[in-house]
């Protein structure tokens, strides 16, 4: 709403004539009936006593809302969405800027109309570009002060975005900074700039970089999804997780001991005697395969620490001990199998 109707609709809601409300401000009678026809405005000095006594904020007197609801927004944002393709781009940015001014504190109303200008500016090449643009930089920017994190991260990207098309990269990777380090959002940015920048190596790291990172987050996903299904014995939800953790190795080129290792745990808690001991044979014998991620070209520009050379060895000594005195393997120690696997290991036989 405008001034005149904000000062009309709660001089109503107030139960006050306009001749009332003259007296009490010290003003005539007509000076009110030209503020809510709109003919002119009140004096600024009277901005607060005229709020005081309507029992409004300044901000809603000057429908400076501080928020609207979502639906509102989604309202709003629908509505601009429409005119974008039946007016003239200049008219609805004159409507987005007065949207942007009557709530100049909703952040999430003025994300929303920012993105969408600037999708329209990519989209339409006009000759006034330079001018959106500013408006655009200038929303985002104030976007950056917002108390919600979120929006400052959008606007952040957004800002990321609009200098890297420009061709501006220094500015664009600046704003970078407003994302966490731990966060693969920002090293994916970065190695655009790389990228573009003629620094191929350096993209090259920042991308296996955030594979590595990928793959530990989803295999570690995975594996909390496989001990829920467990704890309710959806074993055949949990076979099928450890399936899916099984090709996950394979396709980020883990090696045969850690593919092989993904289904280990399950046939111990099943008691499976026979693909325990087959599993554990297998392990041993691709001990020397833990570490496969290392050599692949997948991962090839990322610098990893070197190993101890006899690390695998002790790896080796480590399960064998476990498996031959901890108690959650005794089933497995009294199988028929188990003399033949204790002969082959324990023994010296195929020893590495």
């Amino acid at each position: 709403m405008q001034i005149n109707e904000v000062i009309r609709k709660y001089r109503k809601e107030n139960h006050l004539t306009q001749e009332e409300m003259a007296k009490r401000l010290g003003v005539s009678t007509p000076a009110v009936n030209k503020w809510e026809s709109g003919s002119s405005m009140p004096d600024i000095t009277l901005l607060a006593p005229i709020a005081r006594l309507l029992h409004i904020s300044l901000d809603e007197l000057l429908s400076f809302k501080d928020n609207l609801s979502d639906l509102e927004i989604r309202n709003i944002v629908k509505d601009i969405d429409e005119r974008f393709e039946k007016e003239d781009l200049g008219e609805v940015f004159k409507s987005i800027k007065e949207l942007v001014r009557e709530y100049p504190n909703c952040d999430d109303l003025i994300l929303s109309l920012s993105c969408m200008m600037d999708a329209q500016c990519i989209l339409q090449s006009t000759e006034e570009s330079g001018v959106y643009d500013n408006w655009i930089k200038s929303c985002y920017e104030l976007l950056l002060n917002s108390d919600n994190e979120q929006t400052k991260l959008k606007a952040a990207d957004c800002l990321y975005g609009f200098y890297l098309r420009k061709e501006e990269y220094e500015k664009a990777e600046g704003y970078l900074d407003y994302f966490s380090i731990q966060n693969p959002e920002r090293k994916r940015k970065l190695a655009t700039i790389y990228s573009e920048t003629g620094r191929f190596e350096d993209a090259y790291k920042a991308l296996e970089e955030v594979v590595f990172s990928e793959y530990q987050i989803i295999s570690g996903a995975l594996h909390g999804i496989y001990m829920i299904a467990m704890k309710i014995d959806d074993h055949e939800k949990a076979e099928s997780i450890l399936d899916k953790l099984s090709q996950l190795c394979d396709l980020f080129d883990m090696g045969a001991y850690n593919r092989l290792s993904t289904k280990f745990d399950y046939y111990v808690a099943v008691k499976d005697a026979s693909k325990v001991l087959r599993t554990m044979d297998a392990l041993l014998e691709n001990t020397d395969s833990l570490l496969d991620f290392t050599k692949s070209d997948l991962f090839e520009h990322m610098e990893f620490k070197k190993s101890d050379p006899l690390y695998l060895g002790k790896i080796q000594e480590n399960l064998l001990e476990q498996f031959r005195s901890d108690e959650s393997y005794e089933f497995v120690r009294s199988s028929p199998e188990w003399i033949a696997f204790e002969k082959k290991w324990y023994s010296g036989i195929g020893q590495k």
